[in-house]
C-alpha cells in the first residue's frame, strides 16, 4: 500500500477523505482478507480486494460456484458523506444485492448514514459476500433470492472476522 501524506484542512469534506483513508488503511492492514488500492490525494477512489468466500456465477449445472477473490471499486463522490459512496463490483458475483459486472455492477447496500465510516461499510459489503448480510426485500437479483430461500441452511458461506477487532 502506497503512503499519502496527511493534510490540515479547515474543508470538512477533505478531512472525512483523509480521515476515512488513515482508518481504512489501519483496518485493511490488520487483515490478510482485505487490501485496499487507494487512489487520488486525498483518496476519493478504492479498489477493494476481498479474499473471503462468496459466490460467482452461476454454473452450466446451474449451481453457483465458489469464489476467494471479489472485487468491489468505491468512489466518494462530492457529496459524500451526505450520500452514500458510488459502489461498482468488478467480478463474477451471485447474490441477491449486487449485480453481476456485465449488467452494470451495482451494489444495494440498503441505508446509509453520513455517520458511517468507510472501513464499516468495507466490512459491511464483505460480510455481504461471505452471506453474513443480505436483504431479500430489496433485490438486484432474483435468482439469488431463489438461491438463497433454497440454500439458507448452508450460510454464511464464511464465517471468518473480516477484520478482528473492527
Amino acid at each position: 500500500m502506497r503512503k499519502i501524506a496527511t493534510h490540515r484542512t479547515r474543508n470538512p469534506r477533505l478531512r472525512r477523505l483523509w480521515s476515512d483513508y488513515m482508518s481504512l488503511n489501519e483496518m485493511a492492514s490488520s487483515t490478510d482478507l482485505i487490501r485496499i488500492a487507494p487512489a487520488g490525494d486525498p483518496p476519493d477512489r478504492y479498489r477493494v480486494l476481498y479474499r473471503c468466500r462468496g459466490l460467482a456465477a452461476v454454473a452450466q449445472n446451474g449451481d453457483p460456484e465458489l469464489s476467494r477473490r471479489h472485487i468491489c471499486d468505491i468512489y466518494l463522490h462530492r457529496d459524500y458523506p451526505q450520500r452514500p459512496p458510488r459502489l461498482i463490483w468488478r467480478t463474477p458475483v451471485f447474490h441477491p444485492n449486487i449485480m453481476p459486472p456485465a449488467r452494470g455492477g451495482a451494489v444495494c447496500i440498503g441505508g446509509w448514514s453520513p455517520g458511517e465510516s468507510l472501513p464499516d461499510l468495507v466490512l459491511r459489503i464483505g460480510e455481504m459476500i461471505q452471506y453474513k448480510n443480505y436483504d431479500l426485500a430489496d433485490v438486484l437479483n432474483e435468482e439469488a433470492v431463489a438461491w438463497v430461500q433454497r440454500n439458507a441452511d448452508r450460510l454464511p458461506l464464511d464465517d471468518r472476522p473480516l477484520a478482528p477487532g473492527y
